[in-house]
């Protein structure tokens, strides 16, 4: 952003930060991270849909409500990745305190494979939270999640937040998680549920309302929070 401002002459220095899913979370890193890394930077607000955010407590609500489950889950494909990240920052970490015998060998493959063959090897053997994850995983893990903990959940700007009612890829709960954490912590949060939408489908959907956020942030407008969404 730094280096728009200084080559394109007359853009103006008010910036919405914008992403979905992963970008979701980068937007809203980019946020909390402003006031000190970019201070020069007029960050006005930020739009995050199928935004991740994980904690030990959410995982521990997932692993609990998962726990006779017996289809694919998708969120066990990112705790592949999850693992795998944490043994390259810690030689020591032992992955057989995480997956049973059955997750094994996708936890090997998460090494080398990209999310949308992962995806599929994990889907055609089944693994979810109740086959794949032992009993207190989320422990094993928490160096990982510490890592992956944003700076801070108060935002000086304004934050949208849209998900989808059945996102597997990022499930409501945990949207959810960083939407009452950010409201908390004093952020201006408008949080939006799309009713019966995926990960996908929620982008394109969430657009009317982003876009009136977006008017009314850049324009200095009153914004209505929403820190307690129902399906839409």
């Amino acid at each position: 952003m730094r280096a728009a401002l200084g080559s394109v002459p007359g853009l103006q220095n008010k910036i919405m930060i914008v992403g979905q899913s992963q970008g979701g979370g980068a937007a809203f890193a980019s946020a909390s991270y402003a006031p000190e890394y970019a201070p020069d930077l007029n960050i006005r607000g930020t739009v995050a849909t199928g935004v991740p955010y994980v904690s030990q407590e959410l995982l521990q609500q997932m692993s609990a409500s998962g726990a006779h489950e017996t289809g694919f889950n998708p969120v066990v494909v990112y705790t592949l990745y999850l693992a795998q990240g944490l043994r390259g920052y810690d030689p020591d970490f032992k992955p057989e305190t995480v997956f049973t015998d059955k997750a094994m060998p996708a936890y090997q493959a998460a090494a080398d494979l990209c999310v949308y063959p992962l995806t599929d090897k994990a889907r055609t053997e089944g693994l979810n939270f109740s086959n794949a994850l032992k009993p207190g995983y989320q422990n094993a893990l928490a160096p990982a999640l510490t890592a992956m903990a944003y700076p801070t959940m108060k935002l000086k700007q304004p934050l949208f937040v849209g998900t989808g009612e059945v996102d597997q890829d990022v499930p409501p709960p945990l949207q959810l998680g960083l939407v009452k954490a950010a409201c908390a912590a004093g952020t201006v949060v408008q949080a939006h549920i799309y009713k019966g939408l995926n990960h996908d489908q929620t982008v394109n959907a969430s657009l009317p309302d982003s876009e009136a956020f977006t008017k009314a942030v850049m324009s200095d407008q009153p914004l209505t929070p929403q820190c307690t969404p129902t399906p839409e």
